[in-house]
């Protein structure tokens, strides 16, 4: 290999070590475009249950990975500084509002039962409960960036009852860059998040059990 090319490598690789480290990723401004619309009241809660986060090894403010030059992974966080599970209930509070719904957002601890949560939802009073479930959620960037997901909705009756559920999980290849791979991230994540809630929420079953 040429000396100019070491060089020039040796730069790049210092360059993505240093973009790796401290990136925040935006999630607590999403508008979803959501199909159903009414004046149903509707809490809404979102459970992170991603093992990471409950064995401790991750905040639950972690949202993925940004690797640097040698493909060493540094930790993204959430912008708002919130947990990720917040974050998505007020993406979600805010959505369904901006179509007429009343919402309650109802913040649960990972570390809650699932029969505790229920119970957390069905205390906000409303004719409607939506539960998130996050099974898994982060991004992991390099050059390219993934999104992996696994994530569960459901929703309930005034009395718990299950009424409609709906689920996504996969691995989606969001593109990349060379030159500035955490700067694509912070563009794409966003996008891809709200294009999950809007998946969630505009399947037949959960518009119709809404409306």
């Amino acid at each position: 290999m040429r000396k100019a090319n070491v060089i020039w490598l040796i730069i790049l690789i210092v360059f993505l070590a240093g973009c790796a480290f401290g990136n925040k990723h935006a999630y607590h401004n999403v508008d979803a475009n959501i199909v159903a619309a009414g004046t149903t009241k509707v809490a809404v809660a979102t459970y992170d249950q991603r093992n990471y986060v409950k064995n401790g090894d991750k905040q639950p403010d972690f949202v993925g990975l940004q690797r640097g030059g040698f493909g060493n992974p540094f930790d993204i966080t959430t912008m708002s500084g919130n947990a990720l599970a917040q974050d998505f209930t007020e993406a979600v509070c805010r959505s369904l509002a901006s179509k007429g719904f009343h919402t309650t957002p109802v913040i649960v601890n990972y570390s809650e039962t699932s029969y505790t949560v229920q119970a957390d939802l069905k205390k906000a009073g409303a004719n409607r409960l939506i539960l998130l479930t996050l099974n898994e959620w982060k991004s992991d960037t390099y050059t390219n960036t993934a999104l992996i997901y696994n994530v569960n909705l459901e929703v309930f009756d005034e009395n718990g009852n299950t009424i409609a559920q709906n689920s996504i999980t996969g691995r989606d290849d969001l593109g990349g860059s060379f030159m500035n791979p955490p700067a694509h991230a912070k563009k794409v994540i966003p996008v891809a998040f709200k294009e999950k809630i809007e998946n969630l929420l505009n399947y037949k079953d959960i518009s119709e059990a809404l409306e």
